[in-house]
């Protein structure tokens, strides 16, 4: 049976979604759960890694066990043996084409920002800012990144990614009292991608920075900074029909 499960994590404590030599990851979490569930070894494909401290509100994953169970014992029981910063949200079985990686068509990315005195509350969970930036002029920047493009300016060393054009079909800002939300959806994403380009917009929005003219670089050491992890989600993956 192949599963695809869709997963929801809190990526504080952990060194990222994909197995590491030193330190735990969600990805360990979740095959940990699947053994004890199913009595199976299977290896949990994710639909992309996340970094150390990145969190999800829907990643999808798959894995393959012969053991077929209900669904609902197979969320109510992952869930049973997973940590609480991990739980899965929904499963169903998918065809045995199916590949959580590969047959993604989109992502999308949230960044969550605060502007205001930093609230306990919120720590590990938002990028603090000190006031309320003009989300006027961060609009505008973001819809530079729409169409596609060769994003070598925001992309970090060591993701191995074959070529760094992507295209981007929509990127905004959302204001919700202090609370400032990005979203950008893409065919797909680049090592540090979306980070990197939530600092440049901050600094676009002081007059720092030109999001066109930086993508017309492609040269990452016009764009060094990078924002925290810990405002950073994996919002959803959308696939083509048929689980395909």
């Amino acid at each position: 049976m192949r599963y695809k499960i869709t997963l929801s994590y809190d990526g504080t404590g952990f060194c990222g979604w994909q197995s590491q030599p030193n330190g735990e990851s969600v990805q360990d979490s979740v095959e940990q759960a699947v053994y004890k569930l199913f009595g199976e070894r299977s290896r949990v494909v994710g639909s992309g890694r996340t970094d150390a401290g990145v969190h999800a509100l829907g990643q999808v994953a798959h894995f393959d066990c012969e053991k077929r169970l209900p669904l609902k014992n197979v969320t109510g029981g992952l869930n049973a043996y997973l940590p609480r910063a991990v739980r899965i949200v929904d499963a169903e079985l998918a065809d045995a084409r199916f590949d959580a990686r590969k047959s993604a068509k989109q992502k999308t990315y949230l960044y969550l920002m605060y502007a205001g005195a930093a609230l306990p509350v919120l720590n590990d969970r938002v990028l603090f800012l000190p006031e309320m930036p003009n989300m006027q002029k961060l609009d505008a920047q973001a819809k530079k990144l729409i169409g596609t493009h060769d994003f070598a300016t925001f992309m970090a060393a060591g993701g191995g990614a074959k070529t760094s054009v992507r295209t981007v079909y929509d990127a905004h800002f959302e204001q919700s009292g202090r609370f400032m939300r990005f979203y950008i959806t893409a065919n797909g994403f680049l090592y540090n991608m979306v980070r990197i380009i939530v600092a440049q917009l901050l600094k676009s929005e002081r007059g720092e920075a030109d999001i066109a003219e930086l993508l017309e670089k492609r040269d990452r050491s016009f764009a060094k900074e990078l924002a925290p992890a810990c405002g950073l989600y994996l919002h959803d993956v959308v696939y083509g029909g048929g689980n395909e």
